[in-house]
């Protein structure tokens, strides 16, 4: 059973939702009978599809020998369902990505974030995550929930059978298409509150002076109830402000008509500042625009950095100015060898990373389930309350004599 927390009916899934989609077709594929559950029942095909809900947790983990899970809907599984080998999926980190809603939204958000991510690993079997750097975040979170422990360690000094990389993946590539660069259109995608939209249009603005017929194009999120949508709002109101006719806030595409979408554009363009975010994010969007053969410009984000330079699919831009991104927009695309070759390196990127190899790790635990018998065993005491600390004497003297 595949507990999904995003909806999936209206074929528009963003990160979650794709993952989970693939995730089914891959475990189908290998012969097992697969359930997933979403909040709105949304199918895959050759797949149970069913809505999620406190009673469709309980029969779902009656009936299947595997639970695979992602985000808050862990609460509602482990307090309600029976305990079964149980997959946790960390490769997006929503407690961190959920810092920057904190001016917003108060401390409810990390407060929440912090009991499910807690929840998740001291009652999870089997973990994955997407990059090095997420593992090394995890395997710390593991050790202080009492998870990565000396019976584990002595049996499995690596640990790969507690946590393991299971990245994005892609189909294979699409044939090439030819792409107009005299005018071309620039693709920046869905804005979350922790991207800067405003230094992508302002760098397109100052692109446009060398090519006039440049566009920027913004998708908007399909859930957006769920999806805070400050950034969006500010890129709206920046291109409004000046008049802007170039940028574009368009719908959010179907999962399946997604390759005729990314056939409109040219380039990807991708900002952001730099933060603990940036450096724990893998970006499902740039593995989509590396599958559609589009060449990226993108502030720097040690995971995806590492792609695109290894496969020279892009140019990440160590800056916080648009004049620079907007110089590396033009570089490009008035170099077609650069631009093939940047387009190339996708097409190698896809080759090495089909959905079936970077689910491996999960394929085989499904192949053989296991529940992990150590996971109660170092479970750190609840937190009792600090003592008050005891003011020294001069600090009652001053209390007292401000007093």
């Amino acid at each position: 059973m595949l507990v999904c927390p995003e909806p999936l009916g209206h074929g528009q899934p963003a990160g979650i939702g794709i993952r989970f989609i693939e995730i089914a077709r891959v475990l189908r594929d290998d012969g097992h009978d697969v359930t997933i559950l979403s909040p709105d029942g949304g199918a895959v095909e050759g797949c149970r599809a069913v809505a999620l809900s406190g009673e469709s947790l309980r029969a779902g983990s009656e009936r299947n020998d595997v639970a695979v899970l992602q985000g808050h809907v862990g609460n509602a599984f482990f307090q309600g369902a029976k305990p079964i080998p149980t997959v946790v999926d960390l490769y997006d980190p929503y407690i961190v990505e959920n810092l920057h809603y904190f001016a917003e939204r108060g401390d409810e958000v990390f407060r929440h974030d912090h009991a499910t991510l807690m929840m998740s690993l001291r009652h999870g079997d089997f973990f994955l995550c997407a990059s090095e750097a997420q593992r090394h975040f995890y395997l710390g979170l593991l050790l202080a929930a009492g998870r990565l422990n000396p019976i584990l360690f002595d049996r499995d000094p690596r640990l790969d059978s507690l946590l393991a990389i299971a990245p994005f993946g892609v189909h294979a590539a699409p044939a090439p298409t030819s792409r107009g660069l005299d005018a071309p259109a620039v693709l920046f995608g869905g804005i979350y509150d922790w991207y800067d939209p405003v230094i992508a249009i302002d760098a397109v603005a100052k692109a446009r002076e060398s090519i006039p017929g440049m566009t920027l194009t913004f998708t908007r999120h399909p859930n957006p109830d769920i999806t805070p949508q400050g950034k969006l709002a500010d890129a709206i109101a920046h291109a409004q402000s000046r008049a802007y006719d170039f940028v574009r806030f368009e719908p959010w595409a179907p999962y399946e008509q997604r390759g005729a979408f990314f056939d409109r554009f040219a380039i990807a363009l991708l900002t952001f500042p730099r933060s603990v975010e940036t450096d724990l994010s893998m970006r499902t969007r740039v593995y989509d625009y590396l599958w559609a053969g589009l060449p990226i410009v993108t502030s720097p984000a040690p995971g995806t950095d590492e792609i695109l330079l290894r496969y020279g699919a892009g140019s990440v831009v160590d800056s916080s100015g648009a004049d620079a991104f907007a110089h590396e927009l033009v570089a490009i695309l008035s170099d077609p060898s650069r631009y093939a070759a940047m387009s190339s390196g996708g097409r190698r990127f896809v080759a090495e990373h089909q959905w079936g190899e970077t689910l491996e790790p999960l394929r085989a635990f499904c192949r053989a389930p296991r529940s992990d018998g150590t996971k109660s065993v170092f479970a750190p005491p609840p937190a009792t309350p600090l003592p008050a600390p005891r003011r020294s004497i001069l600090a009652r003297i001053r209390r007292r004599l401000q007093s």
